[in-house]
C-alpha cells in the first residue's frame, strides 16, 4: 500500500463520516420529502404577474377540501352533514371547516353595501311605472314563500337590495337551509362543506396527505347512514395516493435491484466480501447522494427517489468490475494493481455517465434538475469508493477462479455474437430502424403524465357537475394601473364574454366585477338611488307599510352616507372572502385581477378574444398549453443535447484512443439510441421530455461499454463479465422503472432498457477487430 492511496484513503473516511454524521442529523430532524407534483413543474414563463397569478390560484385550490355530504331529504343531508364536520374539525388537520355560514355577517355587509353594488335601473327602473313596478314586486314578495324572513328585514331593507346581493352572491341552483349551503342534483339533496387545509397539505415531511386522507375517511364513516353518500374533493387525496405510489415504488425498484444485484454478484463471485464490498460503492452513493440533493435543493422529492432507486444498477458497475479482474488472476493480482490499470476506463466511463445525467439539469424543470443533483452526486460517490477505498479495504483480496466458468460462458456469448453480429449484417436492420423512426410520435400534453385514481377522479366530476362550474387551469389576468381601472377592463371582458355565454362556447365566468363594480360605477349607482328615492311617492309607500319614521329616517341616512366599496373592503368583508383568489395586490406593475372560466368549448377563440375585441390590459394565461409547449421545447433540447453528446465524447475518446478508435466506441451507442427510439416508434410509445432525456443516459452508458470493450483487447473474460453484469444490473433497475405506474418514471425507464439492452448487444462492436485499422 502506498502512501498515496493511504492519504486517498483517509480523505475517503474522513469524508464518509462526514456524511454520515450530516445524513443522521438530517434524518433525526426528519428528511424534507416533498410529494407536492406541481414541484415537479417549471415556472410559468410568462411575466411575473403570471406567475404570482398561477401561484396564487395554485395555493388556493391546493389548500382547499370540498364534502358534499347528499341524502334524499334536507333534513337528513343536514344532519350527516354536523356529523361529517365536527369529524373534520376534531383531526386537527384543518385550520377551517365550514359548513353553516355566520349569515348575520354576510347580511350585515350587504346592508352596508347594497346601494352602491345594486344597479337601480336593474332594480327600480326611471319613471312612475318603474317605481310602482319596483314595489308591486317587493309586495309579491312579501306575500310570497319567502314572506316571513323577508318582513323581518322589511324595515331595514325595504327594496330587499340586501337580500337580492346575497342570492346573487350564490352559485346558481344553490339555496340555504339552516345557514347550510344546499345544491340538489342526482335526485338528492347535498349539504357543503368546504375546509382549509392546516397547510399545505402535500409539501411538508412526506406525512402531509395522510392526516387529510385520515380525516376525510373518518368524516365519511361519521356521516354513514342509510341514503347518505359523501362525495370528497381535495387536490391532498390525489397528492397522496401519489405520495403512497411513489413509496411503494420506491420500495419495489430499491429492494428488487438490491436483490438482484446481490444474487448477481454470488452468482459471479461467489464470495460474501466481494458482495459485501461491491455494495459498499452503492451504500455511499444512496447516502451522499440524499445529502447533497436536500442541502442544494431544500427537499427531496419522491419521484426524485423513484429514479433514484434505478441508480443502483450503474452505482454497482465501478466495483464489479474490479472483482471481474480478479478472475482467473495469478498469485501476483493485487486490488490496487487492478484498480490502477482500470482507472481510464473507470474514469471515462463516470464522466459519460455523469455527463447524461447532468444534461438532465439543462432542462427548465425543477424535478429533473433534483434527479440529475442526485445521480450525479451519487455515481461520483460510488467512483471515488471504488478508486480510494478499494485499494486499501481489499489489499488481503486474493482472485479465485470460481466465476471462470460465468466467465468463459459469457465470452462465449459475445464470441458468438460476434461472429453474426457485424457491421455489414446489421444494415439491413437499417430500414427497420428507419421505419421505427417513422412511426415515431411525440406527445409533450403535461396532462399525460398524470396517474388520475379512477375513484378519485369520478368523484371530482360529480362535484364538478353538481356545482355546475369549476375553475379550469385557463384564465384571463386583467392588469390595471389602478383599481379602479383593473375593475374598468374586466367589465369590458364580461360584456365581450356574453355571445360565447350564450353561444355555449363557455359555461360559466367568475369574476370580481360581477358583484364589485368600478368606483365610477358604484357612484353612479349611489347618485341615481338619492334620486329615485327622493321621490314622495316611495315615502308614503314606506308609510304605508307600517314602517316606523325612525326606520325611514335611517334608510335615508344609510343611502346618503353610502360610499363606493372599494376591492380591499369587499375582500375584508364576510361577503367577499372568497373572492379573495381573484385580486393580486402589492404588485409593483399596478392592480390585477383574474377572470375564472367554467365550461370551456373553444379555447382558441378565448385565447384570441383580447386581441379581436382590443381589450387592453388582458392577458390569456393558459398554464396546461404553456407547461405542455415547455415540455416540447425542452424534448427537442434534449435531442439537440443528445447529438451534442455524441459529438463531446467522440473529442473527450480522441486523445487515448484517435478518431478511429473513437468513432469505433461511439457507434455502438449511436446505434442502440436510434434503435431504442425505434422501438418506441414500432411499439406505438410516445416520445416525451422524459423519454428524450433517457436517451443522454443510453449514450453515455454505452460508451461506458463500449470503453471497456475497446480496453479490454481481444481476450478479456473479466472485460466481458463486467459489462455482462453492469447491463444486468441497469437493465434489472431499469426494467422495474419501466413497470411504474408513474408515467414519467415508466417512459424514462422504458427508453433506458432499451437502449441499454441494445447497447449490451452491440458494445463488442468497440473491440478491435483483425484487418480493421482501427
Amino acid at each position: 500500500m502506498t502512501q498515496r492511496e493511504r492519504h486517498g484513503f483517509a480523505a475517503w473516511l474522513i469524508g464518509v463520516l462526514v456524511v454520515a454524521v450530516l445524513l443522521g442529523r438530517l434524518l433525526w430532524q426528519g428528511l424534507p420529502l416533498q410529494t407536492d407534483l406541481l414541484a415537479m413543474l417549471p415556472a410559468n414563463e410568462q411575466d411575473p404577474l403570471a406567475q404570482a397569478a398561477s401561484r396564487q390560484l395554485d395555493a388556493v385550490l391546493g389548500e382547499r377540501s370540498v364534502l358534499l355530504v347528499g341524502a334524499g331529504d334536507a333534513e337528513t343531508a343536514i344532519a350527516a352533514a354536523g356529523r361529517a364536520a365536527a369529524e373534520l374539525r376534531a383531526s386537527k388537520a384543518f385550520s377551517d371547516v365550514r359548513l353553516q355560514r355566520p349569515q348575520l355577517d354576510a347580511l350585515a355587509s350587504a346592508l352596508q353595501f347594497r346601494f352602491a353594488l345594486s344597479d337601480p335601473d336593474r332594480v327600480l327602473p326611471p319613471g312612475p311605472q318603474g317605481l310602482q313596478g319596483a314595489l308591486d314586486e317587493v309586495a309579491a314578495q312579501l306575500y310570497g314563500p319567502l314572506g316571513a324572513p323577508r318582513a323581518a328585514l322589511l324595515s331595514r331593507d325595504p327594496l330587499f337590495l340586501a337580500g337580492d346581493l346575497l342570492q346573487r352572491r350564490m352559485v346558481p341552483g344553490m339555496d340555504m337551509d339552516r345557514g347550510v349551503l344546499l345544491l340538489h342534483g342526482e335526485q338528492r339533496v347535498w349539504a357543503l362543506i368546504e375546509a382549509r387545509n392546516a397547510s399545505r397539505a402535500f409539501v411538508d415531511h412526506g406525512d402531509g396527505p395522510a392526516p387529510v386522507a385520515a380525516a376525510i375517511a373518518r368524516a365519511r364513516a361519521a356521516a354513514a347512514a342509510p341514503g347518505v353518500e359523501v362525495l370528497a374533493s381535495s387536490i391532498a387525496l390525489h397528492s397522496g395516493l401519489a405520495s403512497r405510489t411513489a413509496k411503494d415504488e420506491i420500495s419495489r425498484i430499491g429492494i428488487g435491484s438490491w436483490i438482484g444485484a446481490i444474487l448477481l454478484m454470488w452468482l459471479a463471485f461467489r464470495r460474501v466480501s466481494a458482495i459485501v464490498l461491491c455494495l459498499l460503492p452503492l451504500a455511499v452513493a444512496t447516502a451522499v447522494a440524499l445529502l447533497v440533493t436536500v442541502t442544494l435543493m431544500g427537499s427531496l422529492h419522491v419521484l426524485t427517489l423513484v429514479f433514484g432507486a434505478s441508480l443502483i444498477g450503474v452505482a454497482i458497475d465501478y466495483g464489479t468490475h474490479c472483482f471481474a479482474d480478479s478472475l482467473g488472476a495469478d498469485e501476483h493480482w493485487s486490488m490496487s494493481h487492478a484498480v490502477q490499470q482500470l482507472r481510464p476506463a473507470l474514469t471515462y466511463g463516470m464522466l459519460t455517465s455523469v455527463t447524461g445525467y447532468l444534461a438532465l439539469a439543462l432542462a427548465p424543470f425543477p424535478g429533473l434538475r433534483e434527479i440529475a443533483v442526485f445521480s450525479s452526486a451519487g455515481l461520483l460517490a460510488a467512483f471515488l469508493t471504488v478508486v480510494l477505498a478499494f485499494p486499501v479495504l481489499l489489499r488481503h483480496y486474493r482472485p479465485d477462479t470460481r466465476g471462470m466458468w460465468l466467465a468463459a460462458f459469457i465470452d462465449g456469448v459475445y464470441r458468438r455474437m460476434g461472429s453474426w453480429v457485424s457491421w455489414r449484417r446489421l444494415l439491413p436492420l437499417l430500414l427497420l430502424l428507419l421505419g421505427g423512426l417513422w412511426q415515431l410520435r411525440a406527445s409533450d400534453d403535461i396532462r399525460s403524465f398524470y396517474a388520475r385514481d379512477p375513484q378519485l377522479a369520478q368523484q371530482d366530476d360529480r362535484i364538478r357537475a353538481l356545482f355546475g362550474q369549476a375553475p379550469e387551469t385557463q384564465f384571463y389576468l386583467v392588469q390595471g394601473r389602478s383599481a379602479a381601472e383593473v375593475l374598468q377592463r374586466e367589465q369590458r371582458l364580461l360584456q365581450a364574454l356574453q355571445p360565447m355565454l350564450a353561444a355555449g362556447q363557455l359555461g360559466h365566468v367568475r369574476a370580481l366585477s360581477q358583484l364589485l363594480p368600478d368606483p365610477a360605477s358604484q357612484q353612479v349607482h349611489l347618485q341615481r338611488w338619492q334620486q329615485r328615492l327622493a321621490d314622495p311617492a316611495y315615502t308614503n309607500w314606506l308609510r304605508g307599510l307600517g314602517i316606523p319614521e325612525e326606520a325611514i329616517a335611517a334608510d335615508a341616512a344609510a343611502l346618503a352616507s353610502a360610499r363606493p366599496v372599494s376591492p380591499s373592503g369587499w375582500l375584508a368583508s364576510p361577503l367577499g372572502q372568497a373572492d379573495r383568489v381573484l385580486w393580486l395586490d402589492g404588485q409593483a406593475a399596478g392592480k390585477a385581477s383574474l377572470v375564472l372560466l367554467s365550461g370551456i368549448r373553444d379555447r382558441a377563440a378565448l385565447a384570441d378574444l383580447p386581441a379581436r375585441a382590443g381589450l387592453s390590459g388582458v392577458q390569456w394565461v393558459d398554464r396546461t398549453a404553456d407547461v405542455s409547449g415547455l415540455m416540447a421545447r425542452s424534448r427537442n433540447l434534449a435531442l439537440a443535447l443528445t447529438a451534442a453528446a455524441i459529438v463531446v465524447m467522440l473529442l473527450l475518446m480522441v486523445p487515448r484512443h484517435g478518431w478511429r478508435g473513437a468513432t469505433w466506441i461511439i457507434l455502438p451507442s449511436v446505434f442502440s439510441a436510434a434503435g431504442a427510439l425505434a422501438l418506441f416508434g414500432w411499439l406505438g410509445l410516445p416520445l416525451n421530455i422524459f423519454s428524450a432525456f433517457a436517451l443522454l443516459l443510453v449514450l453515455a452508458l454505452g460508451v461506458d461499454y463500449a470503453i471497456f470493450f475497446r480496453e479490454s483487447g481481444e481476450d478479456s473474460h473479466q472485460a466481458m463479465l463486467g459489462v455482462a453484469l453492469d447491463s444486468s444490473t441497469t437493465v434489472l433497475s431499469f426494467g422495474l422503472l419501466a413497470l411504474s405506474s408513474l408515467p414519467a418514471a415508466r417512459s424514462f425507464g422504458t427508453m433506458v432498457l432499451f437502449g441499454i439492452m441494445l447497447a449490451f448487444l452491440l458494445a463488442p462492436l468497440a473491440r478491435p477487430q483483425p484487418g480493421r485499422t482501427a
